[in-house]
């Protein structure tokens, strides 16, 4: 959905930009980035969450997801619910945690990074199984990685989204120089590969299993992860169970149920009665009522979503058009009656308060001034002029757009709205032919915590956002702003980085305008009272971490 695979623009690729959320998208997405600081790069310390390990065996956690497909590959999204299971089934080298923002060792025991940055040596653990049985080598890792980086790959599944496209076109060689160490170069300097290697298109799967599977493997997904495919139904449910042989021990349930639950009703009726355990789909409108239910729990999770409305500048060529509108908009409005209050104003524009580089110095690039943006309308002669907004009809985005749609036509607009069925709407928001795509009210949900994962990603104008979307890539010096984001995101952590991107957010808001905050949210996280020690930073952004959870 969720840029992805960020990069090149592949059909690959492009399917894979846009967001994450709640649906059966038809897309892929973007292969995320993410900068880390110095030390972090330089020297690896800790494990991925060590104490995870429970002896204890104890029933089933159902979870409600937005759909299954009944494809589990690392290769090729369909929804978020069965790259919810990907991240159950199988481990990679670099893990995230979301309680922390770092990158920490899982199957990659440590790393070593040339002074150049180019070379990048990881050296695996030894004696890590299987769910197939066999061990853990480097031979899986190129196996694994390989299929991410060549489009050619027979084991691809048709359509395969490949999110670590991106990072494979930069990588020059990659090579076992024994069988448990793994060298990767790269073209040029990327500080985001740890983190892109955590992410859900650096999954390690069996050599073995890809031999005797191929393209059908997201059918029979065989990782090295806490839990182990056993079903899946499309349209229903994903089934996993508890493997005994998990390197951090065995999950403290027996087995983990995906099910698929798409009405907003259902989920908080099913959470209530204790049908599902848990879920980050859970509709905003419910949040007053869940909280004074001691049945449930309601999290408070960081904010590090995006609501955003993209602007084509193919379609509103007018920079002053453009600053109108986004002028016109009432974030507050939107926070309260779209969001019930789970959420911030977009005080550092782009980057969600949750991440490094958050900057409130930029609020003002998301503040409604209606006398400002009348007066550009004036300046431009586009009183009483057509704009026509598309949203889709799920969640918070129908609310949304029926506020900006009243704030449009307050400054002087004439507004045109309609709703489209999740299902079709990533296809819409790729034709820039479609009659709405003036403005298109989405989000940005990020699988890996850092500023190039949400700048880098929507401001480049090579990626999905920066071309197909918003049409930025055919204004003026553009190349220059793309320039300024690979030199931002190989920056260390720190005051430098974040004035850089700071000054890249205001660069591409003042000169371009193609988007406009509407609110920084959290996907809001409820489960069943006895439910305990799920990792809910993480669900929150649809990681599914759930090798500690109880019921």
């Amino acid at each position: 959905m969720p840029d992805q695979p960020h990069g090149s623009p592949s059909p690959g690729s492009a399917a894979a930009a846009v967001s994450r959320r709640t649906m059966l998208r038809g897309a892929g997405l973007l292969g995320v980035g993410v900068g880390f600081g110095l030390p972090a790069l330089l020297s690896a310390c800790g494990v991925a969450a060590d104490d995870a390990g429970g002896s204890g065996k104890g029933g089933t956690l159902t979870l409600a997801i937005d759909a299954t497909s009944a494809v589990v590959d690392p290769a090729f999204y369909t929804s978020l619910g069965d790259w919810m299971a990907v991240d159950c089934v199988c481990r990679g080298l670099t893990f995230i945690s979301f309680e922390t923002n770092e990158p920490t060792p899982d199957l990659a025991k440590s790393w070593k990074i040339s002074d150049d940055q180019l070379t990048y040596t990881f050296t695996l653990r030894d004696g890590v199984t299987f769910h197939d049985g066999t061990t853990l080598t480097s031979a899986d890792v190129l196996a694994s990685l390989n299929r991410q980086f060549n489009p050619d790959d027979k084991t691809l599944p048709k359509g395969a989204t490949r999110p670590l496209a991106r990072l494979g076109s930069n990588v020059a060689s990659l090579t076992a120089e024994d069988s448990l160490t793994v060298k990767m170069v790269l073209k040029e300097p990327d500080r985001t590969v740890l983190g892109k290697l955590s992410d859900i298109g650096g999954r390690i799967i069996s050599k073995a299993a890809l031999k005797k599977y191929g393209a059908d493997i997201g059918k029979h997904l065989v990782g090295t992860g806490p839990f182990k495919f056993s079903s899946a139904t499309s349209g229903q449910s994903i089934t996993l169970e508890a493997f005994d042989g998990f390197r951090l021990g065995r999950p403290p349930v027996d087995r983990l149920v995906l099910r698929q639950v798409q009405d907003p009703s259902t989920i908080v009726s099913s959470l209530l009665s204790g049908d599902i355990s848990a879920t980050q789909f859970t509709p905003y409108s419910a949040v007053g009522k869940l909280r004074k239910d001691d049945s449930v729990k309601v999290y408070k999770t960081p904010y590090s979503a995006n609501a955003i409305m993209m602007i084509d500048a193919r379609r509103i060529p007018e920079l002053k058009v453009r600053k109108a509108i986004n002028l016109a908009i009432d974030r507050k409005a939107i926070l309260a009656q779209a969001f019930f209050g789970i959420g911030s104003e977009p005080k550092g524009y782009a980057i969600p308060p949750a991440q490094s580089s958050y900057d409130t110095s930029l609020a003002d690039l998301s503040t409604q001034n209606t006398t400002e943006a009348r007066k550009l309308i004036a300046e431009a002669r586009a009183q009483g002029r057509r704009v026509r907004i598309m949203a889709a009809s799920d969640s918070w985005h129908p609310k949304a757009a029926q506020i900006i749609a009243q704030n449009l036509t307050d400054v002087g607009f004439k507004v045109s709205t309609t709703s489209v069925d999740p299902a079709t709407y990533f296809s819409r928001l790729l034709d820039k032919n479609d009659e709405y795509h003036d403005l298109m009210i989405w989000e940005r949900n990020t699988y890996i915590p850092d500023a190039d994962d949400m700048v880098g990603a929507m401001a480049n104008p090579a990626g999905i956002y920066g071309s197909a979307l918003s049409g930025m890539s055919g204004l003026d010096g553009v190349d220059t702003l793309a320039k300024d984001l690979v030199e931002a995101k190989n920056l260390p952590d720190g005051g430098r980085r974040t004035a850089a991107y700071t000054k890249i957010q205001r660069r591409w808001a003042e000169e371009y305008m193609v988007l406009s905050m509407l609110a920084c949210f959290s996907n809001l996280v409820v489960s069943g009272s006895q439910v305990k020690n799920m990792n809910t930073s993480a669900l929150a952004n649809h990681r599914c971490y759930m090798e500690k959870a109880r019921v």
